[in-house]
């Protein structure tokens, strides 16, 4: 029989052996002489006193290190970032690694945890023997090629992927128990996507609940399929499904890795582990979460436009986090693509906030979490910033600690710290007591062990218990500040990049498209800052959104691969034989099929080389349709570059006559093509009818008092239920009408009223009154929405 301990190693982590990572000597004396080298690296010409206060905190943590015997782990992640660094690939850490100095020295993070007042016990203490996570986000369009690099690095003997179990969740449970029940695949996805924000074993009390579950419920009553749905639905609600890739993890262990984990292929190629993220502690693992970030991405496609278009060296680390213009960009609640702070929510929080410094904007991604917003902890955090409230530090012993927050327990750390303060205690073992608050029956011994040491300390007992009163609550509700600060920094380079670099930086959103909002809504936000699109052209599109000169301007030429059902050999020739002088030449070089020929000269691919792109042509893009259906009857004769090539040139002759598409033909095109309105906002066909309805702009509304009656139209760029303290359901929409995006919120008598069309129509028109919650922060409380197409229709009826 096989020993845990003796013969898997129990609890007993396991790294890659100090050989696999070119280091013969003690790999503690490693840790200390390479961290010790770098002090100079990231504080050049710094002075003695801090100099003191660095090496203090180093030999702290190298201690603590040491004592636990977790120099290879440190210097194995330590490899694995050098490795994806010297493959040009964007790197940054996240979560409470960003509090060790130790990581931040090896260039593991790019914070630095003494600037930012962050606690390396919060990441690793003495008084936990488990590895401790160090999560690194990296450009998500390479995930894999680091994956790849790593098994190349350690040897397939040593890494594996990590797995996880996918259980079925409500939308999942009604397609699977449809499919199995032979419904119409329409009729499923129907009811699939009205299940928001509700638990499948929920679904037969909550169609009661939902009013755009009402006519679903009513079939159930007559039809017994229906009926048999909902129960197996409610009865698949987290069963295992399939095992599958985790997103993220990577497993590093020793040679004998592969004899104490099962493995399988996983989907992409590589050995996966049958084990999940809750094995690696027992088993000793050394579990490295390399996440793929698309923001990641598409900063560093926007470095590489930059230097290609301006010859301009970019280093995003070395760019200062305190330029005015960026945090005055912040402040306009303009947000829209910037890494965190895009969402409904996160834009009204900053109007409210109006960040100034790079602390305000770790804060404020801190403060938008479950727990911070459970907790009740912004509105007392804003109301102290802004000078509404006198913040209350409880004790004179505690301002320090709380001052950043106006006397709002906010951080993990500053629990801590009070902690420490107050008991006497370390700040190892104060993060030990905070990780049992959340356990009833230990946070009774903590309560015990924190009164009775204050008192011991002169506390008095009022503030005592006031100061507990705090705490006790705080388990579940508290964020690491670690984890915010290490948000924060992509935060403030996307918001740099804006700023400085805003045609590079939406060619870099466009193409890896790393936001919670559907792409056409950045080609609204660059045409909001001026930024000139280049609609699709055989000559000059190319697979990623570029930057390009037109005329005296830079623009964002649009992807070929925004037109749908395009192939990627389709794709790939028409790059490859550009450019092209005629439409013959296209069709005879690029071989594109009838279909995407037709869908290319539909949104204006082919006007150029047709000479259809101005209203002085003689011709126009009907012309060119007409003729497309004439030359693709037949497939396109392959060319012999040995042999004389015939003239082609009467081909290209383009009839005469045809009735020229409209500007709102041309954009039904587009949007029907590229599901996106490239040449100007679909908002615009509805112009007229909403300036005689008195529409008031989205730009327009934060300029309106509280309390103000207001209709705002447009289309529907997100739909969010989060869960309320209420326990009821509250819908927030946002809308995008091409001058910025208006927030409505929805309660229950709203929701009655409208209920099917918030789920499901893309082109609304809402009422209600303006709610100011702060100098820039505006929301909409609604009272009704209506579908804006039907609308249209019964205004062009009347104007007729």
């Amino acid at each position: 029989s096989l020993d845990p301990t003796d013969d898997c190693g129990w609890n007993q982590p396991k790294t890659p052996e100090q050989s696999s990572l070119g280091v013969t000597e003690n790999p503690f004396e490693v840790l200390w002489q390479r961290s010790h080298a770098a002090i100079s690296l990231r504080y050049p010409g710094i002075k003695a006193a801090e100099l003191a206060t660095i090496q203090h905190r180093l030999s702290k943590e190298l201690i603590a290190v040491n004592k636990l015997g977790f120099a290879t782990y440190f210097l194995t992640v330590a490899d694995v970032a050098q490795m994806i660094r010297d493959m040009r690939i964007r790197i940054a850490a996240r979560g409470s690694g960003a509090g060790s100095l130790i990581n931040y020295l090896l260039g593991i993070s790019s914070v630095d945890p003494i600037e930012e007042g962050l606690l390396f016990e919060r990441f690793l203490s003495t008084e936990r023997s488990t590895l401790p996570d160090i999560d690194i986000d990296v450009e998500s369009a390479r995930r894999h090629e680091i994956y790849r690099a790593i098994f190349r690095r350690y040897g397939g003997k040593r890494v594996t992927l990590l797995s996880m179990q996918s259980t079925y969740r409500g939308r999942g449970a009604v397609r699977d128990g449809g499919m199995a029940l032979g419904l119409d695949d329409q009729q499923v996805d129907e009811i699939a996507k009205n299940m928001w924000r509700f638990s499948a074993k929920n679904f037969r009390s909550e169609m009661s609940n939902k009013p755009e579950l009402a006519d679903f419920s009513k079939l159930t009553e007559s039809d017994r399929k229906l009926n048999l749905l909902v129960d197996i639905t409610q009865r698949l609600d987290r069963l295992p499904r399939h095992i599958s890739m985790h997103p993220c993890g990577v497993i590093l262990g020793n040679s004998r890795l592969l004899d104490l984990t099962p493995t399988e292929p996983s989907g992409m190629g590589l050995p996966m582990s049958q084990f999940d993220k809750d094995d690696m502690d027992p088993m000793g693992f050394l579990k490295l979460d390399v996440l793929g970030v698309r923001m990641q991405s598409a900063m560093a496609y926007t470095i590489k436009e930059i230097k290609r278009v301006k010859n301009v060296d970019l280093d995003l680390d070395k760019v200062a986090r305190d330029d005015p213009t960026v945090y005055k960009m912040i402040r306009t609640t303009n947000t829209l693509g910037l890494f965190q702070i895009e969402s409904p929510g996160q834009r009204e929080l900053t109007g409210k906030h109006q960040p100034t410094k790079f602390n305000d904007l770790t804060m404020q991604i801190s403060l938008f979490r479950p727990g911070p917003m459970k907790g009740n902890m912004i509105k007392p955090y804003l109301d102290g910033r802004h000078g509404f409230i006198q913040p209350d530090y409880m004790h004179p012993d505690l301002h320090d600690i709380l001052k950043e927050s106006y006397g709002v327990v906010v951080f993990h750390e500053q629990l801590m710290r009070i902690m420490q303060v107050m008991t006497g205690c370390s700040l190892a073992r104060a993060d030990e007591m905070r990780r049992q608050l959340g356990k009833p029956d230990k946070a009774r011994i903590v309560q015990r062990y924190f009164k009775k040491s204050a008192a011991a300390r002169d506390y008095t007992p009022a503030v005592v218990d006031r100061v507990w009163s705090i705490l006790e609550g705080f388990g579940s509700f508290g964020f690491c500040k670690a984890h915010g600060a290490a948000f924060a920094v992509p935060t403030y380079h996307s918001a740099w990049l804006k700023t400085h670099y805003p045609t590079e930086f939406i060619a870099g959103l466009l193409t890896h498209d790393p936001g919670m909002y559907p792409r056409r809504l950045l080609l609204a936000e660059a045409r909001r800052l001026g930024v000139r699109l280049l609609g699709i052209d055989v000559n000059y599109s190319t697979s990623q959104y570029v930057v390009q000169k037109s005329g005296k301007e830079l623009g964002v030429r649009v992807s070929l691969g925004e037109i749908s059902g395009i192939s990627k050999p389709e794709m790939d020739r028409i790059i490859c034989e550009q450019p092209y002088t005629d439409v013959t030449d296209f069709y005879l070089r690029a071989r594109p099929s009838r279909r995407t020929l037709e869908r290319l000269a539909l949104v204006g691919a082919l006007d150029t080389i047709a000479g259809v792109s101005n209203e002085e042509s003689i011709h126009n893009r009907s012309d060119l349709l007409v003729k497309i259906r004439q030359i693709s009857s037949k497939a396109a004769p392959k060319i012999d570059k040995n042999q004389l090539a015939f003239d082609l040139t009467n081909l290209d002759q383009l009839p005469v006559g045809n009735t020229p598409p409209t500007r709102q033909q041309k954009l039904a095109a587009e949007m029907a093509v590229t599901g996106m309105d490239i040449s100007e906002h679909q908002i615009q066909k509805f112009q007229q009818m909403l300036e005689e309805m008195g529409v008031v702009r989205a730009s327009e509304v934060g300029s309106l008092r509280s309390n103000t009656e207001v209709l705002v139209a447009g289309v529907r760029i997100a739909t969010q239920t989060p869960p309320m303290r209420s326990g009821k359901r509250v819908v927030f929409i946002s809308l995008d009408d091409g001058s910025g995006i208006a927030d409505a919120t929805f309660f229950d008598e709203a929701q009655r009223r409208c209920s099917q069309l918030l789920f499901q129509n893309k082109l609304l028109l809402i009422s209600g009154k303006t709610r100011r919650t702060g100098v820039r922060g505006v929301s909409i409380l609604a009272e009704n929405a209506w579908d804006l197409r039907q609308l249209w229709q019964q205004w062009e009826k009347r104007a007729s």
